[in-house]
């Protein structure tokens, strides 16, 4: 049973379905993440999978930055990967180097051959990812309705990028199935298609206001290849999400050069990077809302400069309801606290001239 929206109509909510709100929506994708010193603390006593599959740590983390920041969005804390275990694949994260944090994920098992793909299982949410709907229930207790809560998963060709690569080593291996082995390289995708679809109706059967998926890497693609082994898996994603009636947001990067076609997916919101400028971001693509984009790495220098830099995108961004601020990509290790904070008190405060 999915539980109720926030008591009232939130401006998050809103301003994904390009309608008036009152001021511009903020949060940041790895809001919760190692730049917290609350979350430094959670992380010192279990590891990355542990928290993953604990309700009561995800939901303290994903609380976190709305407690700390004032954020008008939580973002359920998780993976993209955490369901390949389910699917078949041996998944780990490792160590990494000491005062960096987490190491990337590697799998032991990676996907090679025809016979790999053929053996990948599509999860069961309810039976395999018990802990993730148990973590959004627990979300929005502690939420009390303050704001909406993301639900996410990967896009089919990022996650495809770690399965077949066998963690953080690249493209090469992947983008050489999609030539070599088509048929497999479809097979693969759809897959994952199917993966990604349970999982993100089972996330907002549980209590998620909204879903964003997460195609991080897919400017490693030309658009032949987009278009072929691509966009029609992320329509099918897209189509699922709106049949559960919540707005759908497209995250990726490194993708401006095609943004009128991805604004044709189907997705309610499209996230650009900082490699765009936001009022062309809003010229090119009027037919949905967009989100973004600070580039993160201001937020690692003087407070002062992220705050402009942020007022100015608030400023081009323009006064047309369909927009919401974010990052580019997420939230660095060793961004100040503090910086994040500035920012989010200078947009809530903006107001056009």
């Amino acid at each position: 049973m999915r539980l109720p929206m926030p008591a009232t109509t939130h401006r998050f909510l809103e301003a994904c379905r390009r309608r008036p709100v009152d001021r511009l929506p903020v949060w940041m994708m790895r809001q919760a993440g190692r730049y917290q010193p609350s979350y430094r603390a959670v992380r010192a006593d279990v590891g990355f999978l542990e928290l993953c599959r604990s309700p009561e740590l995800i939901a303290r983390v994903t609380c976190a930055p709305i407690d700390e920041f004032g954020f008008d969005a939580a973002i359920l804390f998780s993976d993209i990967l955490v369901h390949l275990p389910a699917m078949g694949l041996d998944l780990s994260f490792e160590k990494g180097e000491k005062g960096k944090g987490d190491g990337g994920p590697r799998i032991a098992n990676p996907v090679r051959t025809r016979a790999d793909v053929a053996a990948l299982r599509v999860p069961d949410p309810a039976r395999d990812l018990p802990y993730v709907a148990a973590g959004v229930r627990a979300i929005n207790a502690g939420l009390a309705g303050r704001v909406p809560l993301i639900g996410f998963v990967g896009g089919p060709f990022t996650v495809a990028s770690y399965a077949v690569e066998g963690g953080s080593q690249g493209f090469t291996r992947l983008k050489t199935m999609l030539y070599a082995d088509p048929d497999g390289a479809h097979a693969l995708f759809e897959k994952l298609t199917q993966a990604a679809i349970v999982q993100i109706e089972a996330q907002i059967a549980a209590g998620c206001h909204a879903a964003q998926v997460f195609e991080s890497w897919l400017g490693e693609l030309d658009r032949e290849d987009l278009e072929r082994f691509s966009f029609p898996y992320l329509v099918r994603i897209a189509e699922a999400i709106r049949r559960t009636g919540v707005p759908s947001i497209f995250f990726g990067t490194g993708l401006s050069g095609h943004l009128e076609r991805i604004a044709q997916l189907g997705f309610d919101v499209v996230s650009v990077d900082w490699r765009i400028p936001i009022d062309e971001a809003r010229r090119r693509a009027p037919g949905v809302a967009i989100q973004g984009n600070l580039d993160s790495t201001v937020l690692l220098g003087p407070p002062a400069a992220g705050v402009r830099k942020a007022l100015a995108i608030c400023e081009a961004a323009g006064p047309a309801p369909g927009y919401v601020f974010n990052l580019g990509h997420g939230i660095q290790v060793g961004t100040p606290p503090e910086n994040v904070k500035a920012v989010v008190d200078a947009v809530q405060a903006f107001r056009w001239k």
